[in-house]
């Protein structure tokens, strides 16, 4: 074997740990590309399942809308103003900018005896579906599941049922009510209702009634 030199055997030592070192060096760099280029498409595939999910959220959002969605009775008019010994309640007749007279130009009094065709809601406390109730709401407007219908005092009924009588609470139902048609004084919180229908009587699934009775 031959013999090496100090000096030579330093001067190879030296080369070949330059090498070595240049290659760790591109090993690691090749890691750490590979490591970034991962995370780059990892990026990208989340952006594409967001702006790919950005549709489909609209169109589910458009679909719950609509198939929630019911008959606005706010501005509908009776056929006919009576039916038997009561008015048939027409919503733009409860109006405070247009005070008791509605789109026919009929006035409704105080202490008139009204059918009034409208959307259970609950008031100002809960209301459990099913619960049978005494007192609830009524609104022209149903609004859907995802908005919920906008309650203005001119435009919401306090019902309250003869003592004895229940219905059942379902919201959003369409029921008809027949009772006396009263107007609070004005006072009391903004969501209360302005208008009270009093000993009254009710009854649900009133949508066969919409074209029987309005245009």
């Amino acid at each position: 074997m031959p013999f090496i030199s100090p000096p030579v055997g330093n001067s190879f030592a030296g080369i070949a740990y330059a090498r070595m070192s240049v290659c760790v060096d591109r090993l690691a760099k090749r890691k750490k590309k590979v490591s970034i280029s991962r995370a780059d498409s990892i990026r990208v595939l989340l952006l594409v399942i967001v702006v790919a999910g950005v549709p489909i959220l609209g169109i589910g959002t458009v679909f719950v809308t609509t198939s929630t969605s019911e008959p606005d009775l706010s501005e509908l008019i009776p056929i006919s103003p009576r039916a038997g010994q009561y008015l048939v309640l027409d919503w733009s007749a409860l109006l405070q900018n247009e005070p008791r007279v509605s789109k026919t130009g009929m006035v409704i009094p105080a202490g008139a005896e009204v059918q009034a065709l409208g959307y259970m809601m609950d008031g100002d406390r809960s209301i459990g579906k099913n619960q049978w109730v005494q007192d609830c709401v009524l609104l022209p407007k149903a609004g859907t599941v995802l908005h919920p219908a906008h309650r203005s005092r001119d435009q919401a009924i306090a019902v309250h049922l003869k003592e004895g009588t229940r219905i059942q609470f379902s919201p959003r139902t369409l029921v008809w009510v027949w009772g006396n048609l009263q107007a609070s004084s004005g006072l009391g919180p903004r969501a209360e209702a302005l208008y009270t229908l009093g000993r009254a009587r009710a009854k649900p699934d009133g949508k066969a009634d919409i074209q029987g009775y309005f245009k």
